[in-house]
């Protein structure tokens, strides 16, 4: 996967804008549908809330559980969360229950819950045509997350900006690699989107893409059209904030093949 802090760029300077005529807000694709749990679990609980985890999955691996599930732990900012993304695939899946589920549900009642301090959870769908991404696909070590509030009635224009340049980055096989997820009800103060950059390391995390974006976009469409874009991308969000989670594959469950 790869790349890159170009969040820290594009969120202060560099969405910028391609011809009239270009991807408007209102063709953004609503893709894949997942359902997050995100979970804080106090220092003290760590150990215990990751064996009942372990025991958990072990129980779901013996009963042939067919839903991926994959696990985050946050790098920055507030410690002690997870977050779990179910794959659900569309809305009607998040209907699908599993036997592995109520046969299981004995070691997530006693084995996990009693050491979350605090839970919550949303859906979300991919928006394709918000997003850049890797055709090779696979799970990246780190991801960095921004998570972005918009002004009320500021959707169309948000997602006309960032499709503008999410096109014109996939038009240039862009190194710059990230995707959009439209947070649907995710509770009192949730975000609106999140943007997510997938990395390998660290290393890469504080990697430019090259060209920049700011260049990269000027020097296709010009300095006027990438002001214009810029402006009306920022002027739509009220706040953002952003954290860094690793992949926990020990806390993930991959069906067998």
């Amino acid at each position: 996967m790869n790349k890159k802090n170009a969040v820290r760029r594009m969120l202060a300077v560099a969405v910028v804008t391609i011809a009239a005529g270009g991807v408007q807000a209102h063709a953004a694709e609503a893709g894949t549908v997942s359902r997050f749990y995100l979970v804080e679990v106090a220092p003290a609980q760590d150990q215990a809330f990751q064996a009942g985890m372990k025991t958990w999955l072990k129980c779901l691996h013996e009963h042939a559980d067919t839903r991926n599930l994959w696990a985050w732990s946050a790098e920055t900012g507030d410690l002690g969360r997870y977050v779990f993304e179910s794959d659900t695939k569309t809305w009607a899946g998040i209907d699908e229950r599993n036997p592995a589920g109520k046969a299981c549900s004995g070691d997530f009642n006693t084995g996990i819950m009693p050491h979350i301090s605090k839970a919550m959870s949303w859906v979300a769908q991919d928006m394709p045509k918000l997003s850049h991404v890797d055709a090779k696909g696979g799970i990246p070590a780190y991801v960095f997350v921004a998570n972005i509030k918009l002004k009320p009635g500021q959707g169309p224009a948000f997602e006309e900006a960032l499709g503008k340049f999410a096109a014109a980055a996939n038009k240039i096989k862009w190194d710059g690699y990230w995707f959009t997820q439209q947070v649907v009800a995710g509770g009192h103060g949730a975000p609106d989107y999140n943007m997510v950059w997938p990395n390998k390391s660290w290393a890469e995390i504080g990697q430019d893409p090259n060209p920049s974006a700011k260049a990269m976009m000027e020097s296709a469409y010009g300095k006027a059209g990438a002001a214009a874009n810029r402006k009306q991308y920022l002027d739509a969000i009220e706040h953002s904030w952003s954290s860094i989670y690793s992949y926990d594959k020990e806390l993930s469950y991959i069906p067998a093949k």
